[in-house]
């Protein structure tokens, strides 16, 4: 009995020590790793945390800039649209100008008018009293080529032309012997006048008593007038010069 006691103590306390140090030390290490930030579990989660965390700022800026860039696409796309319009706008007050100012060939309908030379009663007046005899009485002139415009304007004519000469705001009627300058080109007789404007209107101021035209025609002058469905006029070749007069500031009126 006493040498089994003794060698149980032998043995056994050694053992009891060194599992006594082992969970010692097993317990500080765990205190030690749970009170640690090196965990690698908790530093991986610590990690994707971060991670997340930058990605969503990415995304946050990406969105921001594609938010941004839509607006401005869309802000383009009006500005293109408003553009566009404003063009098609300027090109069609540019059109309007040009058939003002008659740089541009037009048509439509109006009245076809023919003013000749009085050669039949001439040459009669001239037979029964040559010393008396006024050749200037049976020539048409260039005040009575500028009356009728005149008057064919004030019945709403949009486009005239005497002789295949567009008549513009310049235009100058201008006797040179036996010829009239119409924008300083030499026409004879007969003259042809186009109109491009309302017919009933455009006649209806002809046939009036004090008119030129039936002034012209009471007088016995071979004059006639027809009217066209579809006239066509020539563009103005000239140029317009203006040495002296210039437009205010502001004063330039818009059309409609």
């Amino acid at each position: 009995m006493k040498l089994g006691r003794h060698s149980f103590n032998r043995w056994q306390l050694p053992l009891t020590l060194v599992l006594f140090l082992t969970g010692l030390l097993l317990v500080m290490a765990l205190r030690s790793l749970a009170a640690s930030d090196s965990n690698p579990t908790r530093l991986q989660n610590a990690n994707l945390v971060n991670l997340i965390k930058t990605q969503e700022h990415e995304i946050a800026g990406i969105q921001a800039d594609i938010s941004a860039r839509r607006n401005l696409l869309n802000s383009s796309q009006l500005t293109s649209v408003s553009g566009k319009q404003a063009l098609v706008t300027l090109q069609s007050q540019i059109q309007q100008l040009d058939i003002l100012a008659g740089y541009t060939e037009v048509k439509g309908p109006g009245l076809l008018i023919s003013l000749d030379d009085n050669r039949k009663d001439a040459e009669a007046a001239q037979a029964r009293n040559p010393a008396q005899f006024k050749p200037d009485d049976f020539l048409i002139h260039d005040r009575n080529l500028l009356y009728v415009v005149n008057d064919l304007r004030a019945a709403g004519a949009e486009a005239i032309s005497v002789n295949d000469q567009r008549v513009v705001a310049s235009t100058e009627f201008r006797c040179a012997g036996n010829t009239i300058l119409v924008n300083t080109t030499r026409l004879a007789p007969p003259y042809i006048i186009r109109a491009i404007g309302d017919q009933d209107s455009l006649s209806s101021t002809l046939e009036l008593p004090e008119s030129e035209f039936n002034i012209l025609k009471m007088s016995g002058f071979p004059v006639s007038m027809e009217r066209s469905p579809a006239l066509l006029l020539p563009a103005y070749k000239g140029s317009y010069q203006f040495l002296f007069a210039t437009p205010k500031a502001g004063s330039v009126p818009s059309l409609p």
